[in-house]
């Protein structure tokens, strides 16, 4: 079974990124998730808990690992490019794949009304709108989402997180957040 690691923010992150990792991959594989609580400190800890991964599979090293931070306003380049100083004399037995999201997770979420929808209406029977402003834009599409669910009678939760993800299709994602192409290629390529 294919198994990768993944090093995220929160449990936000966690619950709604698993979910579309696996939508991106068709086989079964295991995900093994390490959360720094805020991107500050993912910065910081992200390089120890890749040398965990090195002996998580019964051992062995994963496949695969990722690295996943929200930009938060800031240079997605750049931030890839400090991350990778930061194990450039580090090799691992596996691939390493940096992924920075414009501007939160959250703006993949809002991609896909109809997913969030299905979400709301399970709950209190109500629907949300369509986000018409390029979502990329969003300077905090957090609250953005919390106001969006709140009007439906819906806290954001990390549960309804992780079943927008899992309700949401990858190719509006895609088309909405052009960065949200980096991440699928990112699960995809072996």
């Amino acid at each position: 079974m294919t198994t990768y690691g993944i090093v995220i923010e929160g449990k936000y992150d966690q619950a709604a990124l698993t979910q579309l990792i696996l939508k991106c991959i068709s086989d079964k594989m295991e995900i093994i998730s390490r959360q720094c609580y805020d991107k500050d400190r993912l910065i910081m800890q992200f390089p120890s808990f890749l040398e965990s991964f090195r002996y998580e599979k019964q051992g062995s090293h994963v496949d695969k690992a990722l690295v996943i931070r929200d930009a938060h306003g800031k240079d997605s380049e750049k931030l890839k490019e400090r991350m990778k100083i930061k194990i450039a004399n580090r090799n691992y037995p596996f691939k390493v794949k940096f992924i920075i999201i414009v501007q939160e997770l959250e703006a993949w979420l809002l991609a896909d009304e109809e997913a969030i929808s299905r979400v709301t209406q399970s709950r209190t029977g109500r629907r949300v709108s369509r986000i018409n402003e390029p979502l990329e834009s969003i300077s905090q599409p957090k609250k953005f989402l919390y106001k969006v669910l709140s009007e439906a009678r819906v806290p954001y939760t990390d549960v309804v997180a992780q079943e927008i993800a899992r309700e949401s299709d990858l190719d509006r994602i895609e088309y909405r957040c052009p960065s949200f192409r980096e991440f699928r290629e990112a699960v995809i390529d072996c």
